[in-house]
């Protein structure tokens, strides 16, 4: 690489071996939530019991089915940052200092010394994410090989649709990626680049179908566990209750005028712009609003957001404060470190319940960055548009692709005006992660000066 020392290679090479020795070592087998073990049960049983994706189960699955536990899994998703941050370098002609003196620092925060040891799939989403759009930097770098080319976007595509499936609404990075595909396929020829943006497209939502219809974990015959969107509209309808316990909801007073009232005296003191577990935990509550049908409380919903849409946005902006800026962050599962789950799940398991002494120590670690710009999904996102701003302007073949992350990640932010319900700070764990990646591209190669197009050469 012209500009570039063979020393500097070598410690951004080291750097990340002993990096992810160090995150590995630290970590593994890995830290597990309640979903988590959940999602592990689900896999290794292939049958669910939770409402999560089940793509997810099915990968904690077959992990499991070739070493028990979450150990190999967790070095699978380091490996997937490890090989995404080695090839940054390769889409340069240069490796300046900044870029290895960036990654040292870089291994010192907690989104990546132990964040990445975590077995949440929002983790597992933000590798498969920000792999897909380095891969399709690659790409471009290589065009003029169809071979390389073809093998970089296929990975791309997988990677997108698995992260798509694992998080439930990741599958807006899709967009911006396949733009970004169609960008660099254009060449000046416009007709070409939206053929490929179609393409780009097409490939990922069919091979979503593809695995969803292929995933070996499935829910008894007698249980619907698809129950995403009815969740979310009790929260949303509990929200206008808990503004105005008297709002006229005329279709909910037809079908369970008695379950109405309830929902009328509770939901003022109980609902909470932070998390949905308040409703969880008012049993009376919780009884009273699933007695209303389905269909009655999709129509009851739609209507709340059509009757009074400025009232919606105003409330659903308070929620998406929390999840954005998480004002109280010690209300918002700043981290989780040990295991927990389920009694019987984790006896199934053979799990052990709690926290490990490197697990407190790892903790404290972590709450000495809590309140500073680098543990603020707010800090990340600004990063983020910064190098999505100065990207453009310098519009190197693989500038365009690293954009384009920036821009799907602030795309998948934005949806959680809509569809959040609590505010986790690993909701948005992949803004962190793209706009980390974006900054060390950049540290990579500071100069904002265009180079010469790349040849096959």
């Amino acid at each position: 690489m012209e500009g570039s020392s063979a020393t500097a290679w070598a410690t951004w090479r080291w750097l990340l071996i002993v990096g992810f020795a160090i995150v590995a070592g630290l970590n593994l087998p890995g830290h597990l939530a309640f979903d988590s073990a959940t999602g592990l049960w689900e896999g290794r049983h292939q049958l669910r019991m939770s409402w999560g994706p089940p793509v997810y189960s099915a990968i904690l699955g077959a992990f499991d089915s070739i070493v028990p536990g979450t150990g190999l899994f967790t070095v699978a998703s380091l490996m997937i940052t490890a090989l995404t941050w080695a090839a940054l370098p390769l889409l340069r002609r240069r490796l300046a200092w900044s870029g290895p003196a960036l990654l040292a620092l870089v291994f010192t925060l907690p989104q990546v010394l132990i964040w990445q040891g975590i077995v949440w799939r929002d983790v597992l989403f933000a590798d498969l994410t920000v792999a897909a759009f380095v891969a399709l930097a690659l790409a471009a770098r290589v065009w003029p090989r169809p071979a390389l080319r073809w093998s970089l976007l296929a990975l791309a595509v997988a990677a997108l649709a698995f992260g798509g499936l694992v998080r439930q609404n990741g599958g807006v990075v899709i967009g911006p990626w396949a733009l970004g595909l169609g960008w660099t396929a254009a060449h000046g020829r416009w007709p070409r680049g939206l053929a490929w943006t179609a393409g780009g497209l097409a490939a990922p939502l069919a091979l979503m179908l593809a695995l969803a219809a292929a995933n070996p974990v499935h829910a008894p015959p007698d249980v619907n566990y698809a129950i995403g969107p009815r969740l979310l509209a009790h929260y949303d309808l509990l929200a206008a209750l808990a503004e105005d316990p008297a709002r006229p909801l005329p279709r909910m007073a037809a079908d369970q005028p008695d379950a109405l009232a309830i929902l009328r005296r509770e939901a003022p003191g109980t609902y909470s712009p932070t998390r949905t577990d308040t409703i969880d935990r008012n049993p009376q509550l919780q009884a009273a609003i699933w007695r209303f049908k389905a269909p009655v409380v999709a129509a009851e919903w739609r209507a709340m957001i059509a009757e009074d849409p400025l009232a919606y946005a105003r409330r659903r902006l308070e929620v998406f404060r929390w999840v954005f800026l998480t004002p109280k962050l010690e209300l918002c599962v700043p981290l989780h470190l040990g295991v927990s789950g389920l009694p019987n799940v984790e006896k199934d398991l053979g799990l052990v319940d709690g926290h490990w002494l490197q697990d407190t120590r790892l903790y404290v670690y972590a709450t000495g960055w809590h309140h500073t710009p680098f543990y603020s999904h707010l800090a990340y996102a600004l990063a983020a548009a910064a190098v999505a701003i100065l990207l453009m302007i310098r519009r190197d073949p693989p500038d365009i692709a690293i954009a384009a992350l920036m821009v799907a990640v602030l795309g998948f932010t934005a949806t959680f005006l809509v569809v959040s319900i609590a505010c986790d700070y690993r909701y948005l764990y992949a803004v962190d992660l793209a706009a980390i990646t974006g900054v060390l591209y950049l540290a990579v190669d500071p100069s904002l000066r265009r180079r010469k197009p790349f040849t096959a050469s």
